[in-house]
């Protein structure tokens, strides 16, 4: 009986896992329209720096689905400030 409650609570738990919806967007990884030339995402024509970029993913142009938040950099320094993104996750769209 034990073992049957491990079993099923498991089965439970991996269903939940599975079935949390992905909040992926299409976006374009970008390095022009950026402070300082960093590495961003382009969503609706709009560049936003990143710092939450793959390496694997820094390819200009490279369309990418994404789950991204933006938030606010309030430092002051040359390449620096403004309105940033910060990847949560990332994949090809064909993964």
């Amino acid at each position: 009986m034990k073992y049957l409650f491990i079993l099923l609570t498991c089965l439970a738990l991996e269903n939940t896992a599975c079935s949390k919806k992905e909040n992926c967007k299409t976006v374009t990884i970008t390095q022009s329209g950026t402070l300082c030339s960093n590495w961003g995402i382009k969503v609706n024509n709009q560049a936003y720096p990143s710092t939450t970029i793959p390496v694997a993913y820094q390819q200009e142009g490279l369309q990418v689905c994404a789950d991204y938040e933006f938030y606010e950099d309030f430092r002051l320094c040359v390449c620096c400030g403004g309105t940033w993104a910060k990847i949560i996750s990332i994949r090809l769209p064909h993964d």
